[in-house]
């Protein structure tokens, strides 16, 4: 997928009163020393010509070699990237065999700007140019999502330069430059000749921007440059952007799925230095955004930062998002002793891996394998003692947010099951509660689940009405407020069936009012959508009390452990 986002050539073309143009195209293609030979040799008109070219061979051509765009003359360009005015301001879309050319074409209003003569006079100079197109091209097996980030940038692009257009005539003087470049080169000997988009690139600000876009989309998958020196043109594509070291790629829906789970208790890690960081901003960039960067910690839980930073949460999710989009941060659980770590199964453990010498640098002579080893297995983190000193824990939590930030670890949150026993009648379970929006296992996955010892209760009828009619006359009180059992049946019922309810109020631990009334207060986060770090989040309790709970319940609760979904490489391990 990386290499498919990867654009092979970006090239500007025009159209007008003189026809259609290709004013610029990168990388340009330089003659071989055979095609300038055969070119500069005199033919003999009177000789037979004898095609090099075997007709009986039909290997397939590909207009791609080595990365770049080979087989399409300047003149073939000009004409199949240019549009009527028509078409103009619509997406530009073209296939061609194994390449896809990809851009926005935009009308010039007639016009022109206003010059003065030598006399001191005013007059306008007229415009040859109607439209033009910035075009990427792309593989033609390109994901879509691709093809449209490409027509996004390709669309900024051309409203910054239709901006400048219109008011400095700055597109039609940079075109003057490229076509005399053109002019140069044509009157120079054949023997000297060299590409005029070289020359271009010598004289031309919006040819060197065009070549900036490129290269920084190559190799970092961002650019950010200003249209003559005025308009600033910004782009990520995040295809490029979280392809980490090859490891894996993040498609861009699965980064908006996890900008929409990204929660109050959350922490923000940054993937680079905060001083390159903050030097790497724009100068007119907001305030808020230094601050919380300078201001974030990964001790620090996004709901402290905005109180910190007095910005207002929303504003703080605002922020995060945009560098977490941008590849400069990752969001994460604040590190703290309980947090539960395993190795990656994407990370290099070879000992060739580059990370072995930066983590020996990091450390003042670290054996990275060592630390690994260290979470082989899910271990809590206050457990670790194979990295760092013992007695320095800022020196351990700074080779942690290491490990993060190179994707080396992934954390692992606890998501809490409610499962009934397997001898319940099935046909109840054919009516899940429609407001917990759960679905019941069938029948195969809970004898599954029996036979492996999960769930091993047995009920009876009676002894569950003479258990139902001994809570009615229980008395619920916490720490003075006053809850009927009424109410504690009602979420009951609002989060469980009939069949699940019945299974609960069976369970020893259901005789105890405080305990039915934190299992029915927190029963709606049974459903395997939210860890234990959320429900102690939102109902405001401690990690001690929903062990103590998950322990007198445990007939009906059934725990697994994996990723959070808020972390933008969760699809990749499913």
């Amino acid at each position: 997928m990386s290499g498919r986002s990867v654009p092979l050539s970006v090239i500007l073309v025009s159209a007008g009163s003189k026809g259609n143009r290709l004013l610029f195209r990168y990388p340009y293609q330089e003659e071989s020393e055979k095609e300038v030979v055969q070119k500069n040799r005199k033919h003999n008109v009177f000789a037979q010509q004898v095609p090099e070219d075997n007709p009986n061979d039909c290997r397939p051509t590909s207009s791609i070699k080595h990365g770049k765009l080979v087989g399409y003359s300047d003149e073939i360009l000009a004409h199949i990237l240019t549009t009527g005015t028509g078409l103009c301001d619509h997406r530009f879309e073209l296939t061609i065999d194994d390449v896809k050319f990809v851009g926005h074409p935009t009308p010039i209003v007639a016009g022109g700007r206003k010059i003065k003569g030598q006399d001191g006079s005013s007059r306008r100079e007229g415009r040859t140019m109607a439209m033009f197109n910035v075009v990427f091209v792309l593989h033609a097996s390109a994901d879509p999502s691709v093809v449209g980030c490409y027509h996004d940038l390709s669309k900024r692009l051309v409203v910054a330069l239709k901006h400048e257009e219109r008011r400095c005539g700055y597109l039609s003087h940079q075109a003057v430059i490229m076509m005399s470049a053109h002019d140069e080169v044509a009157a120079m000997p054949e023997d000297a000749e060299e590409s005029p988009f070289y020359i271009m690139l010598m004289k031309s600000k919006l040819c060197t921007d065009l070549r900036e876009v490129f290269m920084g989309l190559c190799e970092k998958g961002v650019c950010h440059v200003f249209i003559n020196h005025w308009i600033e043109v910004s782009f990520c594509l995040p295809h490029k952007v979280h392809n980490v070291d090859q490891m894996f790629t993040i498609e861009p829906k699965i980064i908006e799925q996890s900008l929409l789970a990204i929660r109050p208790y959350h922490a923000i890690l940054l993937l680079e230095d905060d001083k390159e960081l903050l030097a790497s901003l724009p100068r007119d960039c907001s305030p808020s955004i230094r601050r919380a960067i300078t201001m974030s910690s990964p001790l620090k839980s996004l709901q402290q930062l905005s109180q910190d930073t007095d910005l207002a949460l929303s504003q703080v999710f605002q922020i995060v998002g945009h560098l977490v989009y941008w590849g400069k941060a990752t969001i994460f659980y604040p590190i703290c002793g309980s947090n539960v770590y395993i190795l990656s199964p994407r990370a290099p453990t070879s000992v060739t891996s580059p990370y072995h010498e930066e983590f020996h640098e990091l450390t003042g002579g670290g054996n990275l394998t060592e630390a690994l080893s260290a979470f082989s297995q899910p271990n809590l983190f206050s457990d670790v003692v194979n990295i760092g000193e013992k007695q320095n824990e800022a020196e351990k939590v700074k080779i942690l947010m290491w490990l993060l930030q190179k994707r080396l670890l992934i954390q692992l949150h606890t998501y809490v099951f409610l499962m009934i026993p397997t001898d319940q009648p099935v046909k109840l379970l054919d009516q899940p509660n429609k407001a917990s929006g759960s679905s019941p296992m069938s029948a195969a996955s809970l004898d599954k689940l029996s036979a492996t010892g999960v769930l091993n209760m047995s009920m009876d009828s009676d002894e569950l009405s003479t258990s139902l009619d001994s809570y009615s006359t229980l008395s619920l009180d916490n720490e003075g407020h006053s809850h009927s059992r009424q109410k504690v049946m009602d979420m009951l019922k609002e989060n469980l069936n009939e069949t699940e309810r019945h299974c609960v109020m069976n369970v020893p631990a259901a005789r105890n009012p405080e305990d039915l009334k934190l299992f029915a207060r927190l029963c709606q986060y049974f459903r395997g959508r939210h860890h234990l770090e959320e429900i102690m989040y939102y109902e405001n309790v401690n990690r001690s009390q929903v062990y103590m709970l998950l322990e007198k319940f445990k007939q009906v609760l059934v725990i697994c452990t994996h990723q959070d979904a808020a972390t933008v490489a969760y699809k990749q391990f499913l």
